[in-house]
């Protein structure tokens, strides 16, 4: 994302889309946001693990924490 004003818009558009993401990831038992902080960490960091058994430790959590029924 440009810094300038010339990136206005575009963060603008990216913002309003990330925050209809969220809304549509929401359910009776979660937030939105939360769940999409924790699909998009689990991605990262099993990305950065990759080839350890720490990879698949981290998106087993985060599978089991969104699927989780309260």
């Amino acid at each position: 994302m440009a810094r300038g004003g010339e990136g206005q818009e575009a963060r603008r558009i990216y913002t309003e889309g990330v925050g209809d993401f969220a809304e549509w990831l929401t359910t009776e038992d979660q937030d939105g946001i939360t769940r999409l902080c924790t699909m998009l960490g689990a991605l990262v960091l099993a990305r950065a693990t990759n080839g350890s058994p720490l990879s698949e430790e981290i998106l087993t959590a985060a599978r089991a924490a969104l699927t989780a029924s309260g």
